[in-house]
């Protein structure tokens, strides 16, 4: 298996407002609370508007960025943005839902976001290199690639990242979780990222421990028996 690590130490107007990048301090001095993806689909609310470090792969295409984990029952996944209002290589745009940043507190009182500011080091710069080339060899599919030899070859990209998650309320939640036994249940754009269609968020600011593994062989390792 072809496996590249790189060292620790080392869109459109439409595409990601609800991101909220704000004018932050230097630098963020909250201690990230270390969990899951699996943990944060589970009980998204509990996690809103907390700075956390979280460990998945990242899948985007054209209308979705989303950080995910193998580990976790099939679900619709994290939707992945990053805290300069960008998105990662490969989203073209999307039309957000009306999730809304921040909280409230016992009083109802509305709480800011936690400010979060993307830091664009050599670890941020490794992934985006990667996500950057999965996004030009999916257009191999379409066209023939235009460089010799052609760049081809699309990435399973795991990193662990830093950042703010942003979810729905607890009461949204457990609706959307009655209305998902319905195939014909409609959208109500009340969540995150593309069509409102997510529970929660998380914005990033750092990246670090990335690993990008050839797809091709990381599905001949999948199927091979166990």
């Amino acid at each position: 298996m072809k496996t590249f690590h790189l060292a620790a130490p080392a869109l459109l107007a439409l595409l990601m407002p609800t991101a909220f990048a704000q004018k932050a301090p230097t630098s963020i001095q909250l201690k990230p609370i270390e969990t899951t993806v699996c943990a944060i689909l589970a009980d998204p609310s509990s996690f809103n508007n907390k700075f956390v470090k979280v460990r998945g792969y990242v899948q985007v295409s054209s209308e979705y960025s989303i950080l995910t984990d193998d580990k976790c029952p099939a679900d619709i996944g994290i939707w992945f943005a990053l805290a300069d209002n960008s998105g990662p290589p490969g989203l073209e745009a999307i039309v957000n839902g009306k999730g809304t940043p921040g909280g409230k507190d016992s009083k109802v009182r509305t709480i800011p976001p936690v400010p979060v500011r993307l830091i664009r080091d050599s670890n941020f710069k490794g992934f985006e290199h990667y996500m950057t080339a999965s996004a030009h060899a999916e257009s191999c599919a379409d066209r023939p690639p235009t460089d010799f030899p052609p760049e081809c070859t699309t990435y399973r990209v795991t990193a662990t990242f830093t950042g703010r998650i942003d979810s729905v309320s607890k009461a949204l939640h457990s609706v959307r979780l009655k209305r998902s036994r319905s195939c014909s249940a409609p959208l109500d754009w009340k969540g995150f990222g593309h069509m409102g269609m997510f529970d929660a968020q998380l914005v990033v600011q750092s990246v670090e421990e990335v690993v990008a593994v050839d797809e091709d062989e990381f599905r001949k390792q999948q199927s091979k028996p166990q």
